[in-house]
């Protein structure tokens, strides 16, 4: 028995030490530190429906967007630190709308250890429908630029992203 282990853990180093060969110069025992935010959509706030008056049937509907396809790519320099993030916003025609454009905002937040809003900017992007089409979108993208790397290393920071919703659009949003 005692032969049989002496050789399995033989092949076993030879077998760890072919595979981190093959794996290049790479030492798997080096950490790179990223520092850039995490991006998400604040629940709730990813979809925005718009009513046309005080109605709140499916006949009342203007449009309904949501925001989608979040990408994000982070450049981490010695001084600075940038976090570009780009997203679409998708809407919806709905059987009240009568115009073929439409504004929407939405905001882009920063948060400092899950709870301190330390930055927000809102937007702003038109929605234009073509004649016949019941569906209309846009591309947007920020960057956000962290100029102290040592604070971004000190904080846990995150970009949080939604739809400016009034407090009525919010509450439609939590009870559908």
């Amino acid at each position: 028995m005692t032969n049989r282990t002496g050789l399995w853990r033989l092949a076993s180093v030879i077998g760890i030490s072919l595979f981190l060969a093959a794996c290049g110069n790479v030492n798997p025992f080096v950490v790179d530190v990223i520092n850039c935010p995490a991006v998400a959509v604040v629940g709730n706030t990813g979809s925005l429906t718009v009513f046309r008056g005080d109605g709140r049937d499916a006949k009342d509907v203007v449009m309904s967007a949501t925001i989608s396809g979040i990408q994000t790519d982070c450049d981490q320099g010695d001084v600075e630190i940038d976090r570009k993030v780009s997203f679409n916003i998708i809407a919806t025609r709905g059987p009240a709308m009568t115009e073929n454009t439409i504004v929407v905002q939405y905001f882009v937040a920063l948060l400092r250890d899950n709870f301190q809003i330390t930055a927000k900017e809102i937007y702003q992007t038109t929605l234009r429908f073509r004649p016949g089409e019941n569906r209309a979108g846009t591309r947007e993208t920020i960057l956000q630029t962290f100029d102290d790397v040592a604070i971004a290393r000190r904080y846990d920071y995150e970009l949080l992203i939604g739809f400016q919703l009034s407090s009525d659009e919010l509450a439609y949003n939590v009870l559908r």
